[in-house]
């Protein structure tokens, strides 16, 4: 049952009294925790640091004009097969009442997908050879006379048929490659056929790697354009049916945009060094808002406030709530988490930039990192305005 409250960032935080350690101890415990990725996207601090900010009322509009923003959720755990997640997805598109015949429609369609499958290695001569191999095998003999060294080999082989015990095993093990039921669901769908001829289809599909290939290509495209066709019912579920969708983004070999939402409350990390800043969409009780800004940061955020903008986040790694991106290094998905969100204004309403202040180019990242951001600006060029990547310019 334990799942993030949306609604009151403090209900979400645990405590640790550690009366006996001193301080230095417990801040290289945090630093620890903070700077490893293995760690769940929570906030880490000490009771002096951490704080719980509510969202400012003065820029309630600009949280309404939010709806159409998105945001990506790239996570390194285990990946599941395309095919298992497109039916995950209709069952719960079914269950949740978002479309009530999302399962049986994509159910059938990879049924169809399947029995296309199966009729291009039909067509192709090679089934009855693999079906063979799948009912009998060859049994040759060997005559051994003993005492005069000499042995003599049968030519005329014979098939031994496998029992129907045997076929039944391999067709158990096909459907645990497919997955979701989806071997016994394509029997049903052929129950007036012989039994063992069906079952045998099922065995050499799955041990066909092509058809197999291109049946997950099929699921992976229609997983995304089922969900993007519901993404928008599905942000409005409650918060446990939320992170069921959410989990299945996750486990998709290809990232996701998924609506940006930005909770009621967060918990935010004030260090010893830090400073009050104006008109952030996130404040304290007080009206204010602190946090430690590097030179390029708080200089982007002083010249982007001087020309008129009317508020700003600062986007935070790696939390639930944080603007994620997408980008491939050495062919590996991993995310980045641009430094500032800055809110404008014009004729049709607000605007909303993504400004990534990046250090000198001496890292390693730079590259894939703004390949990474024209890729999204590319993708969603009308949902934001200005996507950059800004580095300092040093005077000669």
């Amino acid at each position: 049952m334990a799942r993030r409250i949306s609604s009151d960032a403090e209900l979400n935080s645990v405590s640790l009294f550690l009366p006996y350690f001193d301080e230095e101890t417990v801040k290289n415990v945090v630093n620890a925790l903070r700077d490893s990725e293995a760690v769940m996207p929570t906030e880490t601090g000490t009771s002096k640091e951490l704080v719980t900010l509510g969202r400012n009322l003065a820029y309630s509009d600009v949280f309404e004009a939010m709806d159409n923003l998105i945001t990506y959720r790239v996570d390194s755990s285990r990946k599941q097969a395309p095919l298992k997640l497109l039916i995950q997805l209709s069952r719960a598109l079914t269950m949740d009442g978002i479309d009530l015949e999302a399962q049986k429609a994509v159910k059938n369609a990879v049924l169809s997908k399947m029995d296309e499958e199966i009729a291009r290695i039909k067509e192709s001569g090679d089934f009855d050879i693999r079906g063979a191999s799948i009912t009998g095998f060859a049994l040759g003999t060997l005559i051994f006379e003993y005492g005069d060294n000499a042995y003599s080999f049968d030519e005329a082989t014979q098939t031994m048929t496998v029992s129907e015990f045997d076929i039944s095993r391999h067709f158990e093990q096909a459907g645990k490659l497919l997955g979701e039921g989806l071997h016994k669901e394509y029997w049903i769908r052929h129950s007036t056929r012989d039994h063992i001829d069906v079952k045998k289809e099922i065995i050499v599909l799955t041990s066909d790697t092509d058809a197999i290939e291109r049946i997950n290509a099929y699921a992976e495209k229609e997983f995304i354009t089922l969900y993007e066709n519901n993404k928008r019912s599905i942000a409005r579920l409650n918060e446990a049916r939320k992170n069921v969708y959410e989990r299945l983004i996750n486990a998709s070999t290809q990232p996701i945009s998924v609506p940006w939402v930005l909770p009621d409350s967060i918990d935010f990390s004030v260090p010893d060094d830090s400073i009050k800043y104006e008109q952030h969409l996130y404040c304290s009780e007080d009206g204010t808002f602190q946090t430690s800004l590097n030179a390029w940061e708080s200089g982007v955020i002083a010249e982007e406030l001087k020309n008129g903008a009317v508020c700003w986040l600062r986007n935070l790694d790696r939390k639930k709530w944080s603007l994620e991106i997408p980008y491939e290094v050495s062919g590996v998905t991993t995310s980045m988490f641009p430094d500032l969100v800055i809110v404008r204004a014009d004729a049709q309403g607000y605007v909303f930039d993504i400004l990534e202040p990046h250090d000198p180019p001496s890292r390693k990242d730079n590259y894939p990192k703004a390949v990474g951001l024209a890729k999204f600006a590319e993708k969603h060029w009308d949902k934001f305005g200005r996507i950059q990547l800004i580095r300092l310019k040093k005077k000669v």
